[in-house]
């Protein structure tokens, strides 16, 4: 399979020294995997030069030299940010558009949610794979799960939104889209103990390898496997 990756810090893997479960996917499985992973960069676009706009997700998807607009992909895989979910961007996020707006050209790319229409849209034009959103797994502050935080409230009201954008895209035709909520999977964040999070953590989002390799990398290929084998529709 070849799957490609668009994100920002936990696709890269800064807290595993430039390894994600991208690269444990590839070493596992045999996939080929093409990272376009830029820490600190967000889904919309402000129009400038810095993480929000020359380093947004849309426009290094549109101008990226790791993506081939020719080669066959079987699957896109698209990190959903916490760098979006920061308080003072939540103004960002903008709204989904109505059930008839599809092509590429008519989403606000300065939106959070414009950006992930975008996204849906020009990958279904240009690759005609399917398009799968993933979350991080559940966090709170300081690298535990523990007390609370208004940044993860805000994530995963931020998961909320795409999960909607997902359904409204899984009623176009010719479109596979979906979201490995590992955040909102109340089993998968189980499974782990509390002392094995905060020592496979580096902090509250950024996993290390081993969490990436032992609990990240098995969940996201068990979601692939299923879904791949699926008919389009």
């Amino acid at each position: 399979k070849v799957i490609y990756w668009l994100g920002s810090s936990v696709t890269y893997g800064s807290g595993a020294e430039g390894e994600s479960m991208a690269d444990y996917l590839a070493a596992t499985t045999g996939a080929i995997c093409r990272k376009e992973a830029v820490s600190g960069t967000t889904i919309f676009d402000d129009g400038g030069d810095g993480d929000s706009g020359a380093g947004s997700y849309t426009r290094r998807l549109v101008n990226s030299t790791v993506f081939d607009k020719n080669e066959k992909v079987d699957a896109f895989i698209c990190q959903i940010s916490t760098n979006d979910a920061a308080t003072h961007r939540i103004t960002s996020w903008g709204a989904l558009t109505d059930d008839n707006v599809t092509s590429k050209d008519e989403f606000d790319r300065s939106t959070t949610i414009g950006g992930i229409e975008f996204i849906i849209a020009y990958v279904t034009e240009t690759w005609g794979c399917p398009v799968y959103f993933y979350s991080g797994a559940e966090f709170t502050n300081q690298g535990t799960r523990l007390g609370t935080n208004p940044s993860s409230d805000n994530y995963g009201r931020l998961v909320d939104r795409i999960e909607r954008a997902v359904e409204k895209w899984s009623n176009v035709e010719g479109v596979r889209v979906g979201v490995i909520n590992m955040f909102e999977d109340a089993d998968f964040n189980a499974a782990v103990s509390d002392s094995y999070y905060t020592w496979a953590m580096k902090d509250a989002v950024h996993p290390k390898r081993a969490a990436y390799l032992q609990w990240w990398t098995p969940y996201i290929e068990n979601y692939l496997v299923i879904n791949l084998t699926m008919k389009n529709k």
